[in-house]
């Protein structure tokens, strides 16, 4: 049975042509877009929409499909490519299915965590959506007093925000897909899977998070439209600067570095696998067995590090910089962390972590829920995030970090394979020897073809860090407390970006999916032994 909007010009609506990014945070769309790739994805991603449920299988597997089309449409992706990649999930898709009663204001969280009822979650959020902006939306079921804590007509305490970041922040990327790029659908279905996702991670969201939030709606003036303005462009407004705020501050908190507390956690003996228990047998969830052992502690740190955000210290410049250290230390726990426990990969050479792949691949969309919430909530956001990126790498093993020994090792020309076989450079090419002067592009276009709806989202989110961080020379980070934190530079992306593609597979250029190691089975091309 198909779920579908009342009209085709319902579903038009809320799957406009995609909206231009707004502003330098947010990932650049590639050469190559065009309106006819831009059909081809309203299209692919409408019948996704219509036809198909959000859980592929009973025990809760994600439909990837948006994910993957919207990523290659960005990285420069035609029509056809487009409708390959979309043909490569309904092979394995589940019909989307009625569910047993519809969800309304009262009913909403009654069903909380329940997947069968993500249709009417749909349903729910489509109406929503349809008279109330996203910001308004966003703030009043996720990060509100009474989404979380609790309230008058309300039996417990509904933990929306531990389900928005659970099973691996699906939830939050899929949102995210819609807002960067204006597809209130994918919005509306990201948060129908949080409100069937499980509370996992509820014990790093203390509840004082959220004591002091007023249940106050964000004052729009007249040049903010609802939603007929919306679409196609999704442009609200940036940034709320008078709303959402937090009472303000007596004393400004300094700073604490991400890395700083990374450096904590790698030394300290009780976030140690084996002080924590791990590994586990297997059916049992690591992450849950880190919350359970450490989760007060990482929700202190997270505290201490977000603690320069509270009062009227969620500024723009700051939330900035927030983004940025998560960025830099997600791709760390991946990239160094992956090549430091490379003998637990299936090529010796490169642990491609599945999970903590996901950490590199959310962070891509926190600067798109930054420029929708409120201050008060993005600092709730970034605070939320730290501790459970914190936590994943903790229940991965807390691989090493070993920065001087990964910058000798990797290289930051990486190179197809066989490549400058074929053809030779004309004379007075300049630097001939060089098979890759921009070792981006054979990356990109390998990417795209790639049948791995992973592959695409990590490459994106490591192409987006070395566009706008890129030129981050070493030294940048002296005295962030983090060993070799001073030798790294703009090309950790590219190092993690050509040493993921040596795992999972040069396709374009002849290499067998997963270098090999494939073994059919969607994701397979990672590692997922962890580091313990």
């Amino acid at each position: 049975m198909t779920t579908s909007p009342k009209t085709v010009e319902d579903l038009d609506s809320f799957f406009p042509l995609p909206s231009p990014p707004s502003s330098r945070q947010f990932p650049a769309r590639l050469p190559g877009v065009t309106h006819a790739s831009g059909l081809a994805l309203v299209n692919t991603l409408k019948d996704n929409h219509v036809k198909w449920h959000a859980y592929f299988n009973d025990r809760g597997f994600h439909n990837h499909a948006a994910h993957h089309l919207v990523a290659i449409y960005a990285m420069g992706a035609g029509g056809p490519l487009i409708e390959a990649a979309y043909q490569t999930h309904v092979a394995y898709m589940r019909p989307a299915f009625q569910s047993p009663e519809s969800i309304d204001e009262k009913s909403f969280w009654r069903h909380l965590g329940k997947r069968e009822f993500y249709n009417s979650y749909l349903e729910f959020f489509r109406a929503s959506l349809r008279t109330k902006d996203v910001t308004e939306v966003l703030e009043e079921y996720v990060f509100s007093t009474k989404a979380n804590v609790g309230g008058p007509g309300i039996e417990g305490e509904p933990h929306m925000l531990a389900r928005f970041l659970a099973a691996l922040v699906h939830p939050l990327i899929h949102a995210g897909c819609g807002l960067e790029f204006g597809f209130l659908g994918l919005v509306a279905e990201g948060l129908a899977q949080a409100a069937t996702h499980s509370d996992q991670g509820k014990k790093l969201i203390p509840a004082a998070i959220f004591q002091h939030q007023q249940k106050q709606k964000e004052t729009h003036s007249g040049s903010v439209s609802r939603l007929t303005s919306l679409i196609p462009s999704l442009t609200l407004r940036k940034r709320p600067s008078n709303d959402g705020r937090a009472a303000p501050s007596t004393e400004a908190k300094s700073a604490v570095h991400a890395f700083s507390i990374l450096a904590r956690v790698v030394t300290d003996q009780k976030f140690n696998p084996t002080s924590i228990g791990l590994p586990l047998p297997e059916g049992e969830s690591p992450f849950d067995r880190v919350e359970e052992v450490v989760g007060d502690a990482l929700a202190e740190l997270a505290a201490e590090w977000a603690a320069d955000l509270e009062g009227e210290g969620a500024t723009p410049a700051a939330i900035d910089k927030k983004i940025e250290e998560l960025a830099w230390m997600n791709a760390i726990i991946y990239g160094v962390g992956g090549w430091a426990g490379r003998e637990r990969s299936a090529n010796k050479q490169f642990n491609a972590d599945f999970f903590s792949m996901h950490l590199v691949t959310s962070s891509l969309f926190l600067p798109s829920f930054a420029a929708y919430l409120s201050p008060r909530s993005t600092a709730v956001l970034l605070r939320t995030y730290f501790a459970l990126s914190l936590g994943w790498y903790i229940a991965r093993g807390r691989p090493a970090l070993p920065i001087r020994e990964f910058y000798e090792a990797t290289t930051a020309k990486p190179t197809p394979p066989n490549s400058g076989q074929s053809v030779s450079p004309a004379k007075d090419t300049l630097t001939p020897d060089d098979v890759a002067p921009n070792p981006w592009l054979p990356l990109i276009q390998t990417t795209i073809v790639h049948p791995g709806e992973h592959v695409c989202k990590l490459q994106r989110a490591l192409l987006h860090n070395a566009t706008v961080y890129g030129t981050r020379e070493a030294g940048h980070f002296t005295g962030s407390g983090l060993e070799g934190a001073e030798l790294l530079d703009g090309t950790l992306f590219i190092r993690a970006a050509g040493l993921t593609a040596d795992r999972v597979g040069w396709m374009k250029e002849g290499q067998p999916q997963g270098g090999g190691s494939y073994q059919g089975a969607v994701g397979s091309e990672w590692d997922r032994s962890g580091f313990v």
